[in-house]
């Protein structure tokens, strides 16, 4: 057989077209990457890769391709864009539920959220305000006081053995005689004109009214799961006061103080909230809530009370959202929910604060329950700039967060209030944009 000599400049070259080849298939396949350990920082912000699900993985994929970035959807919200509609064009009016823990607590995101709607749809107040408050004086758009002659029901412990169940802001208040509650007029309203008192119960509540410059006694007699009586003085009042008189125990969920057509935001911290206790406040409660405020949209903003740096399985907690959620949409069919991720947050890792590392995947998991669900859905973490975002805000000028790294101070409050508000905003535009051109499709095409 005829030996073959090779020369050597053509082994190297061939050599080297196959490392080029080579390279090119691993770019194409990478390796296995090793896993990191739960300290360790993420340097950029993972992006969120859709996850079939096994219950109807084509309907899934259409709604993860509805978004404009890869983990922001819209998914369900045209009910409420519609409603919104109305409002501009109608003299109606609409609340948004905004559920929250502390992260908005004292009206924090949801003041500010509020006013940008206000100012472009118009309405003028607070919205709904339970009786009392855990914080008295960290909220300042509207100032409360109280005595201790209530008892609470709430998502935590029950006011007494008289099998009460919580309103949607997880609380409800059983009246003695005695109890009072005055609420005023905060920081950057006007005095109130008119104050719808929600109550619910079995027993009559009589109640002594006073808006400063007069008073009258109510006997409000409780028709359904949620009732509503509302006070409406000649004119313009800066208190009011609210004062028990009966003898049997009533239920007062809280008092609603509009003024005029437009958009109310209503604040609905608890502390401590992982959003799994809403599945507690009955399917009748919630829906006379709905009714009697119309809700037109729920916000789900929970997170910070469930993920904890290190821990990797969160099964239990999809699977319990998706009931929440479900719980939810038996309460209020025809109302739109949003479901928004958790903020980014820092801990210290090696002397420095970092974003963990299994919260980007938490974030994931979110946007799987929303999809998986059919609700909308917006990535915060994202708009807020990703990982090591909360350390930006935190150490940047201005500053934005506190020093827990954790929770956003006022200004950073005003600031995702914005994100939100720019998020609905474009929702909306796309809506009249699409409505807009369905009406010209229809009046250009007519049947024959």
């Amino acid at each position: 057989m005829e030996q073959r000599n090779f020369d050597p400049l053509m082994i190297l070259g061939v050599t080297g077209v196959f490392l080029l080849l080579l390279a090119g298939v691993m770019h194409v396949f990478p390796g296995k990457q090793p896993v990191q350990a739960a300290t360790k920082s993420i340097p950029v912000t993972a992006p969120a890769i859709p996850i079939q699900s096994p219950d109807k993985p084509d309907s899934l994929q259409a709604i993860l391709s509805d978004r404009d970035s890869i983990t922001s959807m819209f998914t369900g919200l045209d009910p409420f864009f519609q409603s919104v509609r109305q409002v501009q064009t109608g003299n109606t009016l609409l609340h948004i539920a905004y559920f929250g823990d502390s992260m908005i607590e004292g009206d924090l995101v949801t003041q500010s959220l509020r006013r940008y709607l206000q100012q472009r749809f118009g309405g003028d107040g607070v919205g709904f305000v339970p009786v009392t408050t855990p914080l008295p004086g960290f909220r300042t758009t509207i100032r409360q006081s109280f005595n201790d002659h209530w008892n609470i029901c709430s998502f935590g412990h029950t006011g007494n053995s008289g099998g009460e169940s919580p309103g949607i802001s997880g609380y409800a208040y059983i009246s003695n005689p005695g109890a009072e509650v005055k609420f005023e007029s905060g920081k950057g309203y006007g005095p109130f004109h008119q104050a719808e008192i929600i109550y619910g119960g079995k027993n009559n509540i009589i109640l002594e009214v006073l808006t400063g410059h007069e008073s009258k006694v109510l006997s409000l007699a409780p028709i359904n799961a949620v009732s509503s009586f509302t006070v409406t003085p000649d004119s313009a009042f800066p208190v009011f006061e609210l004062r028990v008189r009966s003898a049997e125990p009533g239920i007062v969920y809280g008092v609603n103080f509009e003024n005029g057509p437009g958009v109310y935001v209503d604040n609905y911290a608890f502390r401590g909230n992982s959003g799994m206790p809403m599945t507690t406040i009955p399917v009748e409660i919630f829906a006379g809530f709905n009714a009697t405020l119309h809700n037109e949209l729920l916000i789900l903003h929970f997170g910070l009370n469930v993920f904890t740096p290190g821990v990797e399985d969160y099964h239990w907690y999809e699977m319990a959202m998706r009931q929440v959620i479900r719980h939810i949409k038996q309460s209020s069919p025809g109302v739109s929910i949003l479901m928004i991720s958790m903020t980014d947050r820092s801990t210290l890792i090696s002397g420095e604060y970092h974003t963990p590392s299994g919260l980007p995947e938490f974030i994931r998991l979110q946007q799987r329950v929303a999809a998986k669900e059919q609700i909308a859905f917006f990535n915060l973490y994202e708009a807020m700039g990703g990982a090591n975002s909360m350390k930006r805000w935190v150490e940047g000028h201005p500053m934005l967060a506190g020093y827990d790294y954790t929770h956003p101070n006022g200004a950073g409050a005003a600031k995702i209030a914005l994100l939100v508000y720019d998020f609905l905003m474009k929702g909306y535009d796309r809506y009249l944009q699409k409505s807009d051109s369905t009406s010209t499709a229809n009046f250009s095409a007519p049947s024959i």
